[in-house]
Formats: structure tokens, sequence, C-alpha cells
């Protein structure tokens, strides 16, 4: 009788709990934001689903409010609260991250032009010629997104909170806010489609975005294979 051993892979810890918790909120306090600003962006193309938002009122007052102006007045509170509930979870966080600020990988590793040049050449070459590149824990492209949505939010937040609180500014303050307001949502809904498109459908991030969503967790072999600089530092670590 022959004895098979089955070894289990070993696993590197890619995300804290507190990095997954935030990153599911994320998600559903942005998808709030875009389902409830795209009708107060643009009435025209999507005032339905402020309509939407209003049916269940509709029934249980019939005839009592104009409906799609109180579609976009149920769209306006939504969009506040969820701002409310995301910067109840952010700030906490924020302040957390403060602590551990050197040893966040989303730093460049260095400061030059050619530093940046070579790394917009590792991501054509990984993504488009599939070669391995010595990628950290993030590339390039990562990390620059990682920044844009820090300043976003601090974009976003900024620009919201005088439009909620109009009446304490004055008249050109709420305009130029409410320019920016808008052209953030745009690049929001730009930028997310293409983060959500490179994190689900390429081969190369699903165990990140798995990792992200379960067990914070990713396959040493994977790691050595996509991301050997970070593989270095967790090894030196151990």
């Amino acid at each position: 009788m022959s004895l098979v051993v089955i070894s289990k892979e070993r696993m590197i810890k890619a995300f804290s709990k507190a990095q997954r918790w935030v990153h599911i909120h994320l998600v559903h306090f942005t998808a709030a934001f875009v389902i409830t600003g795209l009708p107060l962006i643009h009435k025209e193309l999507f005032g339905w689903i402020a309509l939407a938002l209003e049916y269940p009122f509709s029934v249980l007052f019939k005839g009592a409010y104009e409906p799609f102006s109180m579609g976009l007045e149920i769209a306006r509170w939504i969009h506040r609260l969820s701002a409310f509930g995301l910067a109840s979870v952010l700030i906490p966080y924020a302040i957390l991250e403060l602590f551990r600020i050197r040893t966040w990988e989303i730093w460049p590793e260095c400061w030059s032009w050619s530093c940046f040049s070579g790394g917009v050449r590792d991501l054509i070459d990984y993504y488009l010629h599939k070669r391995r590149r010595s990628f950290g824990k993030y590339n390039l492209g990562q990390k620059l997104w990682t920044w844009v949505v820090i300043i976003g939010m601090i974009w976003m937040f900024s620009t919201g909170i005088v439009l909620w609180f109009k009446d304490f500014f004055d008249i050109n303050t709420v305009l130029i806010a409410h320019i920016l307001h808008d052209i953030g949502f745009y690049i929001a809904v730009i930028g997310l489609t293409i983060h959500v498109y490179l994190a689900t459908l390429l081969p190369e991030h699903r165990p990140m975005i798995e990792a992200m969503f379960d067990s914070g967790e990713l396959p040493e072999d994977f790691v050595k294979e996509h991301h050997p600089k970070w593989y270095e530092k967790v090894m030196k670590r151990s």
C-alpha cells in the first residue's frame, strides 16, 4: 500500500482584514454614488433611474408628489447619505493607515523620469507582450490608480460638502464646486470602468481580486512569478 502525500501550497498574506473590509464597502458605496449620480448629472438620459427610485413613494402617496422631482430628491439624499457612510468607513481607516505610512507599497521606487518611462515600458511588456517583469506588490499602473482614488476622494468630498451646504458659500464658489464635482464624476466612471475590466477580466489580476474579496492571501508561486520585488521583501521579513 503506497502513501500519497498532498502538499499544501504556501500562501502569502497580501491584504489585511481592514483593507478587505474597506474595499468591500467602497464597492457598495461607489455603486450607490454612480446609480444616484447619473440622474442628477444627466436628467434626460438617466431620468428613468429617478422615476424608479420614486416609484415606491408614488404607490404609497398617490398624487401627492410630482414623480420626477421627488425621484431626483430621493436620489440626492441617497447620494448624500452614501457620502456620509463612506466617510464613516474611510476616516478611521485613513487614521489607522497613517501609523504605517512607511510600509505603503504605493510609493514610487524612484522619482526620475527614466524610472517612470521604464515603468510604462514594463506595463506594455507585461500586458501586451506577456513578458515577465520585475514588479513590486503593485505595478506603476496600479500605484497611479491608487493615488487617483485617494486624490479623487478628497476632490469629491470637498466639492460635495460645498454643494451640500451651499447656503454657507457664495454663488461663485458653489458654481465652481458644481463643475468640479461633475468633472470628478465623469473621471470616476471612466476610471472605475477600466479598473473593473482590468481587475476581473485579465488572468494576471484574478488572483489579486480573489484575495481581496476572500482570504487576503496569494499563492507563493504567483507572487514569485508576477511580483518578484515584493516576494524578495516578504522573504527577507520572514
